[in-house]
């Protein structure tokens, strides 16, 4: 049943591009619309500020308690967390608090693929869209990247599989969203600055099956423990992915992927790692119920180039190889980066301080780094739970980490720029991180 928006009293929260294209989508509908964000109106996007001429209500400069009371549905822009004491009030009043994916779903009927993950949903995303446009499909790309759903919803119908990357946070706000394919590559702690604790992440990250039914797929990690547990929660058809054939009908025997009768070769691909084996057979999966051919698939699969900021190769200096990994984020990421790599490896690493533990880091750092450089708010941290198996000098930034990570180099060290944290504390996004840092390499 399509959400009745005409002269409902919906408050918008946080007004960065989700937030504005939410609002306008409001106003076309009739609804009478409040917009609330934390920063000063000067600060605001000028599409925000041009709501006014949309006859949206803005408040700027902070949330009030006025606003939350007014309203009868509340919409959370992603990254607006539901431990803000005014949406806790909302929730604890009985007050519709939903995320923007929540509120698009109920005007969209074409087929969905929903990818979710700690680590690697951006590049399975990714390579899902390419596998299905390079087999003739109209593709939407979006969500969590690039475009926010709540745009296409008067052209959805345009588009034969809507590919959405869903955050925790956009999970945590839904109700009735449905896909009619579901993906969940890994559970790891991450955000716990934004959740409540790692149980409350978890349970938003599988919210993304709780509304699917026995017409629907669920495609998942099958040695992870914590994803199997909530596969037995739903009625959707499952199929595991993994290392050995008992786990289902994908999996990788170290050197080819198997699907069913069928067989996927990875020789040449540039997606190297085991975490991007996995998120290839999780593609694999998805595209073939969708009704990708074979060969179109493996095809893509040995032409997709990577993302940037992801195990991305820089090439060489003084004979060792250089690695900008800045979209990992969390320690889990910097794990599976380091996996990737033969030692000796100097790692550099540091960033804002989300509050997790560092400790599933420290066998491998033991095992594999001949050095580390930490920076940011998180390097006295890291330090303490990391530091005392290898050699770790501190720095005050990404210059001053490369600078010491110059000292140390020799030829056949392989150089991993892996934070492991975000990158609030010094900078505006990974993307921006990530862009220094090459540019550090490329003038040495």
């Amino acid at each position: 049943m399509v959400m009745e928006l005409e002269g409902k009293k919906i408050l918008v929260v946080g007004l960065g591009k989700t937030g504005v294209e939410t609002a306008r989508f409001l106003s076309a509908r009739k609804s009478l619309v409040k917009a609330s964000d934390k920063s000063p109106f000067e600060a605001l996007s000028d599409e925000a500020k041009g709501l006014r001429e949309y006859g949206v209500e803005l408040e700027t400069g902070g949330h009030t308690e006025e606003a939350f009371l007014w309203a009868e549905v509340v919409v959370l822009s992603p990254g607006v967390p539901f431990n803000v004491p005014l949406i806790q009030d909302a929730v604890n009043r009985g007050i519709d608090v939903i995320s923007e994916v929540e509120l698009a779903s109920n005007f969209i009927n074409t087929p969905v693929i929903a990818v979710t993950g700690s680590n690697g949903k951006t590049t399975t995303s990714t390579l899902i869209a390419g596998i299905l446009k390079r087999g003739g499909k109209h593709v939407f790309l979006g969500a969590n990247i690039g475009t926010p759903l709540i745009s296409i919803t008067d052209t959805s119908e345009q588009y034969d599989v809507l590919v959405l990357e869903l955050s925790s946070f956009q999970l945590q706000g839904i109700k009735t969203f449905r896909p009619d394919i579901s993906v969940v590559l890994n559970i790891s702690p991450n955000h716990l600055d934004h959740h409540k604790d790692f149980d409350e992440y978890v349970r938003s990250k599988m919210k993304i099956v709780s509304n699917q039914t026995g017409s629907d797929y669920f495609i998942f990690n099958g040695k992870d423990g914590i994803i199997r547990e909530y596969a037995l929660t739903t009625a959707a058809r499952k199929m595991p992915f993994g290392y050995d054939k008992g786990t289902g009908r994908i999996y990788y025997d170290r050197e080819r992927i198997h699907y069913d009768n069928e067989i996927y070769e990875l020789k040449g691909t540039k997606l190297i790692g085991d975490h991007n084996i996995e998120n290839i057979m999780a593609a694999i999966a998805g595209t073939r119920i969708l009704g990708c051919e074979q060969e179109v698939i493996q095809k893509e699969i040995i032409e997709f180039t990577p993302l940037p900021h992801r195990n991305e190769y820089l090439g060489e200096r003084m004979g060792a190889k250089f690695y900008n990994d800045s979209k990992s984020t969390s320690p889990a990421a910097t794990v599976r980066a380091l996996e990737s790599h033969p030692s000796p490896i100097i790692l550099i690493a540091g960033g804002k301080d989300k509050g997790v533990s560092f400790s599933n880091l420290k066998d491998i750092v033991s095992d594999k780094v001949k050095f580390m450089v930490l920076f940011g708010e998180s390097k006295l941290r890291m330090q303490k739970e990391l530091g005392a198996g290898v050699h770790t000098e501190l720095a005050d930034s990404i210059e001053d980490a490369m600078d010491k990570t110059l000292q140390k180099v020799a030829p056949r060290d392989t150089v991993l720029f892996s934070p492991a944290c975000s990158s609030f504390d010094m900078f505006d996004s990974y993307e921006q991180r990530g862009r220094r840092y090459k540019d550090i390499v490329k003038n040495l």
